[in-house]
């Protein structure tokens, strides 16, 4: 990792999405990142870095997933539970956590996480639940309604944030208000109120103790829909904010399908 962060600029521009040259040297050390991800490095630097293509992104997240999992497994299942918003249930000597992450219904047993009676083998699912299941967030829900930047070590991400998330949705839904409440509806949306003045607000909960609000604003004579989404100011408590940006990214990836 030193190597290759001797060969960055040492700015922290961010310019990469990624906050400081440290970091970024580290997701190119892990193949999460290319070096020449960097505007700044030259291209004599990018070709002198040693490449494994034997490790993969892929590679990374299962590694991520295992070593999670066994966190999530140490955890006081009944605690947890009730810490998140989980059912807890013991029979036949089997501890169980069920939950919902995207509508979906998942257990998590003593033998790792379960969808439909078969253990996941979805990587980005495993690490989003052990996550949340070992962080026993346990904090009442402010009421406070923030955008990701809010959260810490996100300023370089909100701009991409934009385009993958909220303006996907409101390109998708530009001039049918009805579509959208149709789709909020199969997803098990509920129109909501209060926080901000829009045309639509409806609440997500992508996890039981993690709501997202989704405002839209529907186009008119001047100007094209356009969408916000909001969390809980809580969320960090429950899951790591990377996660949750993704998982963010995930929902609308389903929600404009």
């Amino acid at each position: 990792m030193i190597e290759i962060y001797k060969k960055l600029p040492k700015t922290n521009c961010g310019k990469c999405g990624v906050p400081t040259c440290m970091a970024f040297a580290l997701k190119v050390k892990n193949a999460q990142l290319k070096i020449r991800d960097c505007p700044y490095v030259a291209r004599e630097n990018a070709e002198s870095v040693p490449r494994k293509p034997t490790i993969t992104m892929d590679d990374n997240y299962e590694r991520v997933s295992n070593e999670l999992e066994v966190e999530a497994k140490r955890t006081d299942f009944k605690e947890s539970a009730r810490a998140i918003g989980g059912h807890f249930e013991a029979k036949n000597d089997q501890e169980t956590i069920r939950l919902a992450m995207l509508n979906k219904s998942y257990e998590m047993r003593k033998e790792g996480l379960f969808e439909d009676n078969t253990y996941c083998h979805d990587s980005w699912s495993k690490i989003i639940m052990y996550d949340y299941i070992r962080r026993k967030g346990n904090k009442p829900l402010t009421g406070d309604w923030v955008t990701l930047g809010y959260f810490p070590n996100t300023a370089s991400h909100v701009k991409a944030f934009q385009r993958s998330a909220e303006e996907k949705i409101a390109a998708t839904f530009n001039k049918n208000m009805n579509g959208l409440k149709i789709r909020s509806k199969e997803l098990g949306g509920a129109e909501s109120q209060g926080k901000m003045k829009a045309d639509y607000i409806c609440r997500f909960d992508l996890l039981p103790r993690i709501p997202l609000y989704v405002c839209f604003w529907d186009a008119d004579e001047e100007f094209p829909a356009s969408c916000k989404l909001f969390l809980d100011s809580s969320a960090e408590a429950y899951i790591d904010i990377e996660y949750l940006a993704y998982l963010v990214e995930r929902f609308v990836e389903v929600f404009v399908k």
